[in-house]
């Protein structure tokens, strides 16, 4: 029993882990750090789709609803993002809620400070119907039975637990820098009361510069363009990360290049990317893919789709600066 349940815990882990490493951190960096959801007292919502599809035939899905609202007279905002994440041929299922509060200190001219905290929830469950049991397996044969009769084969493995974290980010509208720890708490995971099995702590850095290409609004370029350079490091007990992005932004239109290397005690691998986004209004549609361009021979790394759909409501909705660029404060 305690073997089943180990290498349960290693398929969530794993997989979890490897899934929130492979978004798109140049679009949706409030996934790596909350505070993120209080630049420019904006208010929006939005939905992303991630697909991750492995050379072994496995793939992975998962849908984030996330959103924030402004309360600007008292100087914070609230942040939200409820993810679904699900690994079809393990029946495995994984629910998170995420709250964040994130408080608005100005500093100086226009540098602001953005502390914040995250209170969480999960719900993982595994529905054991898609698993295939020991006794279910003929060795002469080579044929899977219908039915098992191992204990966990006649029930549904669920935990819960709570989380929390917390995130700080200082910014104006050139530069940005922030750090953030996840999973404060070790919230354990295991699916048997007889033994832990703790989430580790995670911290996360990232770091991001963006200039005007076209400040007087002459030459060939539209009036809102912009050059978006944004780094980040992601560190959860053995696992490792490093994200590079590079945007350009022309007005409602940005194309982009990432980079991604992670590392583990299983596996090496660095991915490579394209992104690109179309604003409309107040919707915004952005497009990513992520192919792996090394690897060790241990872990295959994915191929990875994503696309999302944001609308936001800010007050300057017809302002184009305010409205394009990722850092500003136009709105505060």
């Amino acid at each position: 029993m305690r073997h089943i349940h180990l290498f349960i815990f290693f398929i969530l882990s794993t997989f979890c882990l490897g899934q929130q490493s492979y978004y798109n951190q140049t679009r949706q960096t409030q996934f790596l750090n909350p505070s993120f959801y209080g630049i420019n007292a904006k208010s929006f919502a939005g939905v992303s789709y991630n697909s991750l599809s492995y050379q072994t035939n496995e793939k992975i899905d998962s849908k984030i609803f996330f959103g924030a609202v402004s309360f600007n007279n008292a100087n914070f905002s609230l942040g939200i993002d409820f993810n679904n994440f699900q690994i079809n041929s393990y029946g495995l299922i994984n629910n998170t809620i995420n709250l964040s509060y994130i408080y608005r200190v100005r500093l100086f001219n226009e540098m602001y400070f953005l502390p914040s905290l995250s209170v969480g929830v999960g719900f993982n469950q595994i529905e054991n119907p898609d698993l295939i049991f020991g006794d279910q397996l003929n060795l002469l044969t080579g044929s899977i039975a219908a039915s098992s009769s191992d204990p966990l084969s006649f029930n549904e493995l669920r935990t819960n637990f709570f989380d929390l974290g917390a995130s700080a980010l200082v910014y104006n509208e050139s530069f940005m820098f922030g750090v953030a720890l996840k999973h404060l708490n070790s919230p354990d995971i295991s699916y048997n009361q007889e033994f832990e099995l703790k989430r580790p702590l995670s911290f996360s850095g990232v770091i991001a510069y963006e200039r005007d290409l076209n400040y007087f609004g002459r030459g060939f370029l539209p009036e809102n363009s912009y050059l978006y350079l944004i780094t980040s490091i992601y560190s959860a007990d053995d696992f490792m990360k490093v994200y590079a992005g590079q945007e350009l932004l022309l007005g409602g239109f940005s194309i982009g290049l990432h980079q991604l290397f992670t590392k583990n005690k299983l596996s090496n691998a660095m991915l490579a990317g394209l992104n690109t986004s179309v604003s409309v209004e107040q919707f915004e549609f952005s497009f990513g893919y992520n192919f792996p361009i090394s690897q060790d021979l241990t872990v295959l790394p994915p191929n990875v789709f994503e696309i999302s759909m944001i609308v936001k409501f800010d007050r300057f909705l017809r302002n184009n600066k305010g409205f394009f660029k990722h850092l500003k404060t136009d709105n505060l």
